[in-house]
């Protein structure tokens, strides 16, 4: 920060070091919860005999940060053909234990530790093979790329240095047990655009002829220099990678697909049958106006042929047709519900072994034209040359998803649409001995209001099919057998009016009389299922004071075929507010309420011994505008109880603001009071419990469209909603509870949550001492084509824009805040001068506040030492506008405590 201070910001006791000068730490408990140790990542294989354990990389440092970048097309690359590793997290060590077949062998577990912790080893893209015994994954170190290949059963791990791009997806799909489908950089071996001198203007020009409007893209490609950049970095080579074994010794054998030039490719793909390749690449010329994700794009399907030459395998690539070519998509941001136009979304059917399936919109993706279908999913198959389409089904809304059962026989297909934010699952029934796309029977499954999370009966389970395509799990007498079919529902919410309680439910459905009911209207007398029988088989043991949720369903089966006499082992997780999430695993009956037979795993100890001792509540209270129920999770420090109201406690405000169509899902609860507390050291407010703060984390902040009201124009009342939900929810800490100090109220946020609190300290009177905004937008005519959920440009509501801006609407009299903001903040529209212009608009208007600029850091803060300095501004600004210098004294340690980190 620089020019204009014109106080030094003095740390208060427990912040160590000049804020002014040099980088600070908060006090000691404050920073220990920062560098607390976060659990393993964890991934079954298929056959659910493996457990991987992947050790995360946690914090980084400024060295790591400050790494070069390329910037272009939207996106942010090392030079080392990746994403760059400053804005995303990774693994540092690698180690598979064995699962017991049964219960009582729990103790015959075996570990194996494939890569030791070793910070300077960047592990991604991990991907078991089909059948759970070999796991594949990539290892970036000291600017080498290596395929990594364990086998899991021998113990052991082969390498192989090899350039793999993964800048736009993942590099490696496996093609079957053996053959590991990946993407080489193309240009490794050149070297990378220079640029020179222009030689001309920059120029653009728009015709007049169609409105183009798009959110405000950061690091979009400006010029020809750009554009060589994007196509240098992004350029893949395709290639097939072999697990050899000669004479007792393991190797991988990389050949280059012969016949399929170098691309930008976005997306690939095998068919289940190991035939042919789907590529999705990204076609020049490329748009100036929207990030790669919109660029123009085509889908191509290519004959994957294999034959030997001199004991090693070749491949090479026959071009068989274009499944779909789409322009940039640079008209679809001006409505909810818009769609490109043509087709898209182009995949593998997973039940069949070679069937393209695609979406095309039969209203052009314009949601405002009368139609009676909107989408329709169709279908290519390979005896036809991938020529005839066949249509599977025709969608009221906009598609969002389709899963095909690995027998072929049954496709569930979900639409959804914004507007009225219905959601409806329709199962697809082909019948015959081997499925026939033309003979089909189609039925409502479900039908509810997605934003109601009380009416969520649980997303269908997949599993790994014999091919190693994702199947939903399903249950039969007989593989194929085309009678009852059970399939596995899990919500891991399970919300209602007690908070979350997951659950696992088994639907079975009768195909025979699918034809006996309507396929267009819902008869389910309340329930979200049309049809089907539902048998819940397990729940979390909310009784009990923990809260459980199921983390994956094992199947040793080599399929997701399970007989109607299995049992289902699933892994579970099983936490309450004083112990970490631990995991289990446990056996289930499929055709009933199970027994709690589970046998845990893991050991996780408590990683927050800062906080312990501390008290969750879920609290509910009414705002007074409209009547409306919130509710909010309440944290009280050790020591203090909430129905005591002898000592009041200081309150710290984290929230961030929600849009609904309607009040009822509004006032759904979204937490337990039995889950344990996740800190993410940037953005956890639970940090402050250390200061005797009590905490409201995630106070329900609803902006509800007026009732009869178009749903798009629920920011009309944002302010009105903003300031009556807060204020409910101080007023009943305050007075109804009594445990909370109302001059001691701090309110903060992050992204909207930040520019929600700037517009609470403006609107909202003396309600807040003090406030903490983190990587927001203040002045939203900088972001004029539309920003978080409104799609109104500020030509369309000016005055809407205007009101909902701080930068419009500051005053000298607000309580002061503190701005922070990463300084290479990637986000849409929160660019880092939305900060600093907003701090010259307090400045100039005599507001009591301070600006922090963390160096390097994007959207969210990954580099520790500026974690911990953003967290000694917050403690210094809490300190000095919120707690009282009793309270201070209290809390405060003393100098010889005060050791540096």
């Amino acid at each position: 920060m620089t020019g204009g201070r014109q106080e030094k910001a003095k740390s208060t006791s427990g912040v160590r070091g000049n804020l002014d000068e040099e980088y600070c730490f908060p006090n000691k408990n404050v920073a220990s919860l920062v560098d607390a140790k976060e659990a393993p990542a964890l991934l079954i294989s298929p056959n659910g005999k493996y457990l991987a354990h992947l050790g995360p990389s946690g914090l980084k440092s400024l060295q790591e940060m400050s790494e070069p970048e390329v910037r272009t097309a939207g996106l942010r690359l090392s030079t080392d053909f990746t994403k760059s590793f400053a804005r995303r997290n990774f693994y540092i060590s690698l180690q598979i234990e064995s699962l017991p077949v049964k219960p009582d062998t729990i103790s015959k577990r075996e570990k194996f530790q494939v890569v030791p912790e070793n910070i300077e080893r960047r592990l991604l893209h991990f991907k078991w093979n089909s059948a759970g015994d070999t796991l594949a994954f990539c290892e970036f170190y000291k600017s080498k790329v290596y395929l990594n290949v364990c086998l899991v059963e021998k113990k052991k791990l082969i390498r192989k240095e090899l350039r793999l791009n993964d800048t736009l997806c993942s590099p490696l799909k496996w093609i079957d047990t053996e053959k590991i489908l990946v993407l080489k950089a193309a240009n490794s071996t050149r070297t990378p655009p220079q640029r020179s001198i222009r030689s001309r203007p920059t120029t653009d020009f728009h015709d007049g002829k169609e409105a183009k409007l798009a959110p405000t893209f950061q690091d979009l490609i400006k010029d020809e220099y750009d554009e060589e950049t994007f196509t240098y970095y992004t350029q893949s080579q395709l290639a097939v990678v072999s697990i050899a074994n000669n004479d007792g010794k393991s190797n991988l054998i990389c050949n280059d697909i012969r016949r399929i030039p170098p691309a930008i490719y976005i997306d690939f793909d095998t068919s289940p049958n190991g035939r042919y390749l789907k590529l999705d690449e990204l076609p020049a010329p490329f748009s100036r106006m929207v990030s790669y994700k919109f660029f123009a794009r085509r889908t191509t399907v290519h004959k994957l042929l294999a034959h030997n030459n001199n004991k090693e395998t070749q491949y090479k690539g026959e071009f068989v047709r274009e499944i779909s070519k789409l322009d940039a998509d640079e008209l679809s941001y001006s409505a909810y519900d818009a769609r490109r136009k043509g087709r898209r979304s182009c995949w593998w059917s997973e039940g069949h072994g070679a069937l393209i399936c695609f979406v095309e919109a039969l209203d052009d993706g314009n949601p405002n034209t009368d139609i009676e279908y909107r989408d329709r999913v169709c279908a290519l198959q390979e005896n036809d040359a991938f020529t005839k389409e066949v249509e599977i089904i025709k969608l009221a809304s906009g598609f969002r998803q389709m899963g095909v059962l690995e027998t072929g026989d049954l496709a569930i297909v979900t639409e959804r649409w914004w507007k009225t934010k219905l959601e409806q699952t329709w199962l697809v029934y082909f019948k015959g001995g081997s499925p026939n796309l033309l003979n089909k029977t189609q039925v409502l499954l479900s039908e509810r209001i997605y934003e109601d999370k009380y009416s969520d009966p649980g997303n269908i389970q997949y599993g790994t099919s014999r091919t190693g395509t994702k199947c939903p799990l399903h249950i039969r007498k007989k593989f194929g057998e085309q009678d009852d079919v059970s399939l596995v529902l899990y919500n891991n919410e399970g919300a209602g009016e007690e908070g979350y309680i997951p659950f696992l439910d088994i639907i079975t459905i009768d195909l025979a009389n699918l034809e006996n009911i309507s396929s267009r209207s819902s008869s389910n007398n309340g329930s979200a299922f049309n049809i089907g029988d539902v048998t819940q088989i397990w729940e979390s043991n909310h009784e009990a004071g923990k809260f459980e949720r199921i983390h994956a369903i094992l199947n040793s089966s080599g399929s997701t075929f399970l007989s109607d006499d299995d049992s289902l082992r699933v892994l579970i997780s099983q936490e309450s507010p004083e112990q970490p999430p631990n995991h289990y695993l446990c056996d289930l009956k499929t055709n009933k309420m199970s027994g709690r037979n589970a046998v845990r795993i893991t050991d996780y100890e408590h990683p927050y011994p800062a906080i312990k001792g501390y008290s969750k509540h879920i609290i509910k209270y009414s705002r007074s505008l409209d009547g409306v129920t919130l509710s909010a999770t309440l944290y009280l420090p050790a020591g203090h109880d909430i129905n005591d109201k002898g000592q009041k406690l200081p309150l710290f405000f984290w929230a961030y603001p929600r849009s609904f169509k309607s009040a009822s899902a509004a006032s759904r609860l979204t937490d337990s009071p039995f889950r344990f507390p996740e800190i993410i050291p940037f953005k956890s407010p639970l940090v402050w419990l250390t200061l005797g703060f009590a905490i409201l984390d995630g106070p329900a902040i609803p902006i509800i469209a007026t009732a009869g009201d178009d749903p798009s124009h629920f920011n009309d009342t944002f302010v009105e909603q903003l300031v009556s939900s807060a204020e409910a929810a101080v007023n009943y800490l305050c007075s109804d509870l009594g445990i909370c100090d109302p001059d001691r109220v701090a309110v903060g946020g992050h992204s909207y949550g930040g520019f929600m609190t700037a517009n609470l300290l403006i609107h909202s009177g003396n309600l807040f001492s003090c406030g903490i905004a983190r990587s927001g937008a203040y002045n939203r005519t900088l972001t004029p084509f539309g920003f978080q959920r409104e799609k109104r440009t500020f030509w369309d509501a000016p005055e809407v824009y205007a009101k909902m801006s701080p930068f419009f609407n500051l005053h000298s009299n607000m309580s002061p805040i503190l701005l922070v903001h990463g300084g290479d903040d990637e986000n849409n529209g929160t660019y880092t001068d939305q900060s600093v212009r907003m701090f010259s608009a307090f400045r100039a208007s005599g507001v009591v506040s301070r600006l922090v600029v963390l160096p390097y850091e994007g959207h969210h803060y990954r580099a520790r030492e500026n974690v911990m300095h953003c967290l000694a501004e917050t403690e210094n600004w809490l300190r000095k506008h919120c707690i009282d210098k009793t309270q201070n004294e209290l809390i405060s340690e003393t100098s010889n405590e005060r050791s540096k980190i």
